[in-house]
């Protein structure tokens, strides 16, 4: 970042992966603040809406292969591609850089977060790293930009995993007195 004085703060918080980071969102440049501060391995993916940044053909060419994958947003809600596409990297131990503003704040303000990031992290059981980042609202050379890593963000496990893991040891007590009764059988 030749033309900024970047002061990055927090990077013994980042977590292991699988994680989430999320950020406040000012301008469509944002990433280039955030993602050269955390570890390459693995490669932070990225979503951004289709119909306002994958406009363009060779966009739709050039930007999967950084890391940023389409999503569609309607009333709130993100389309099955895209949700599939942020549980698989997760899945696969990865990053998902996710703006929970859903679009652009103006200054140093924050708009309403969208509850997603929540469920994200509910579901796949991930932290969530929140980024802050300020100075790029009035982006000019030789300016000062800070970017804060804040702690973790630890889900609470949701109420079914409890459940779900009763009924898993349930499964298994039954499985295992089947295959001793098979057992009994033979002999």
């Amino acid at each position: 970042m030749v033309f900024f004085r970047v002061t990055v703060t927090g990077l013994e918080k980042i977590p292991n992966p699988p994680y989430i980071i999320a950020a406040n969102h000012q301008a469509w440049f944002d990433p280039a603040f955030i993602i050269p501060f955390f570890p390459e391995v693995p490669m932070i993916y990225t979503m951004a809406k289709r119909e306002t940044v994958f406009n363009r053909a060779w966009k739709r060419r050039l930007l999967p292969l950084i890391g940023v994958f389409p999503i569609s947003p309607h009333r709130g809600e993100l389309d099955e591609t895209g949700l599939r596409t942020v549980y698989q990297v997760l899945e696969r131990r990865g990053v998902v850089l996710i703006f929970p503003e859903g679009r652009y704040s103006p200054g140093r303000g924050l708009r309403p977060l969208k509850v997603g990031i929540g469920y994200f992290a509910l579901h796949a059981g991930v932290p969530i790293c929140p980024v802050a980042v300020r100075g790029i609202d009035a982006l000019r050379p030789f300016r000062r930009i800070d970017v804060t890593i804040g702690p973790p963000i630890q889900p609470d496990p949701p109420a079914w995993w409890a459940l779900s893991n009763r009924v898993a040891t349930i499964v298994e007590n039954v499985r295992l007195a089947l295959i001793r009764g098979l057992r009994g059988r033979r002999a």
